[in-house]
């Protein structure tokens, strides 16, 4: 394919769903919604050159199908993640999971699943086709000698990913493409886009982050399993020992996993989903408090009060009186 049709095709192939559909297109760019559980997404995809697209996501939804798949090998995706968390099955059937301030270099191909594990997510995606990188180079890459094929070998030979948390200089890079003035928005891109490949080309990085780990769909089915039976009754406590033993894994195993998949340990997690259960019986109920805590875990009122206080700012009383009153 040549570089100035990967746009076109793109294009087409998004227009072929029926949970998409375009809002905004020319032929430099579109942007389009995509229907999914819970809720939708909207994606920005600007063609800054040939073959190089750099597009913006910003999802509420638990997940979504997308089976556009890019011709990868060979190619190149950086992402950046902004805001919130995601899931991708990769090409090789292994996870990556995408928080607040991480950078991703791959050459797989991602599945047409994408989940949200805490319902949103916001990133910045540079994706460079493979026939762009074996054709002639932008004149913007070629005065400081940007090579796309070095810095796909210097993070993604092998292993094919490359996963870290991003240091100053790469957060804030990311973060200005995000707030790109209007009046001259995409010349503006190309110039970060640029500034982006020169600093991985040429600037010191850490080596791939062991706490950015891939996870195999075994791992995280574990995860997603321990998720489900810590939340089905939030009245109930279970040790990790307890939780791990129908699996057959260690405790640690366990607590890696969740935290993998989920972004935080267990008892983080289940602490947020008792406050949130807790706030909408205060809410939506006239069960007394002490009723209330019963069935989110805790056995004493004035302790579950404590933690309420501590996690809102404010009593449980004083939480219904509020908003109740629409204060």
């Amino acid at each position: 394919m040549k570089p100035q049709a990967v746009f076109q095709a793109y294009a087409k192939e998004i227009s072929a769903h029926t949970n998409t559909r375009r809002i905004a297109n020319d032929s430099h760019g579109m942007i389009y919604e995509i229907d999914g559980t819970g809720g939708s997404g909207r994606v920005e995809v600007l063609a800054l050159f040939p073959g190089v697209f750099l597009q913006f996501h910003c999802f509420h939804c638990k997940e979504f199908r997308l089976p556009v798949k890019y011709n990868i090998n060979n190619g190149l995706k950086i992402s950046f993640c902004i805001d919130g968390r995601t899931e991708v099955v990769m090409s090789d059937n292994l996870c990556l999971f995408m928080e607040p301030g991480i950078l991703s270099l791959d050459t797989r191909t991602a599945q047409d699943v994408f989940r949200f594990p805490g319902g949103h997510y916001q990133g910045v995606e540079l994706f460079l086709h493979n026939c762009s990188m074996e054709n002639d180079l932008p004149e913007i890459w070629k005065i400081p000698g940007i090579d796309p094929r070095k810095i796909r070998e210097r993070f993604c030979s092998g292993n094919h990913n490359y996963t870290t948390c991003a240091d100053k200089r790469l957060k804030a890079l990311f973060l200005s493409m995000m707030d790109a003035p209007m009046e001259c928005r995409p010349e503006y891109l190309k110039i970060k886009t640029t500034e982006l490949l020169f600093l991985l080309q040429n600037s010191f990085l850490p080596d791939k982050s062991k706490s950015v780990s891939l996870m195999t769909t075994g791992q995280v089915e574990i995860a997603k399993q321990i998720m489900e039976m810590i939340t089905g009754d939030l009245g109930e406590h279970h040790s990790v020992e307890s939780l791990a033993l129908p699996f057959g894994v260690s405790a640690s195993s366990i607590k890696n996993y969740f935290q993998g998949v989920y972004g935080k340990n267990i008892s983080t997690y289940l602490r947020e989903v008792r406050m949130s259960s807790a706030a909408v019986a205060l809410r939506e109920s006239t069960r007394p408090v002490a009723e209330i805590a019963l069935t989110v875990g805790y056995e004493n009122a004035s302790k579950f009060s404590a933690a309420f206080k501590k996690f809102f700012g404010e009593s449980p009383l004083e939480y219904r009186r509020q908003s109740r009153c629409g204060i």
